[in-house]
């Protein structure tokens, strides 16, 4: 799907030439696992979560974010091979938000880690529960954004264009409606149980 000779040609005066052969497989490589990760797994995992319960659900959000945390530091290493090939690393929008979004990512199994303690301690939400949330959920949705900077960056075919697009917003879209139908679920809840208390309240007071 990359086209190979305007990728290459695109190369600056400091690219390494004598590695320049090597830019096709790692390319696609870079491409292949930034978008499973991205389009497919981290969204898997992060809609998964909400639709199962218990331990089962915590083990294949974690397995599902781990797989993609592999697959985007996978696709961070052979990035990095292009880059330094066609003299492209950090000096275009692509590869420095690409950077930005591995490093930040790099502090969500810890953020994670420590929602899921308070969690288990307090049966609540807290502050580490809506910062592992909207962090991740930022990150998901720029990452995929970012991936089609890098198919115009890679000079792309135009029909490898399309089918990301077309998958990257179907599958943006979905997880945006699905985070929006899960808050407003999580904001009845909130609000019911809310009442609940309010009621059970009034009435230990009334009846001393």
């Amino acid at each position: 799907m990359f086209d190979a000779v305007s990728l290459v040609s695109n190369a600056s005066a400091e690219a390494i030439y004598q590695d320049l052969h090597l830019v096709p497989s790692y390319a696609a490589a870079h491409g292949a696992a930034m978008s499973i990760a991205f389009v497919l797994v981290m969204p898997l995992g992060a809609l998964l979560i909400r639709g199962m319960k218990g331990r089962v659900a915590v083990a294949v959000h974690v397995s599902c974010q781990l797989v993609g945390w592999a697959l985007m530091l996978g696709g961070l290493a052979t990035g990095i091979r292009v880059g330094k090939i066609l003299d492209r690393l950090h000096n275009n929008p692509h590869t420095i938000l690409g950077t930005i979004i591995v490093a930040a990512l790099l502090l969500q199994p810890f953020i994670g880690y420590i929602h899921h303690r308070r969690f288990m301690s307090t049966q609540r939400r807290t502050a580490w529960t809506y910062l592992h949330i909207w962090y991740g959920r930022i990150l998901i949705l720029v990452g995929i954004i970012n991936g089609g900077l890098g198919l115009q960056l890679a000079a792309n075919t135009m029909a490898g264009k399309i089918v990301y697009g077309v998958i990257a917003g179907i599958v943006g879209a979905a997880y945006c409606i699905v985070m929006v139908l899960v808050e407003l679920r999580m904001t009845k809840v909130g609000t019911t149980e809310t009442s609940e208390m309010a009621l059970e309240e009034r009435s230990k007071q009334s009846h001393p």
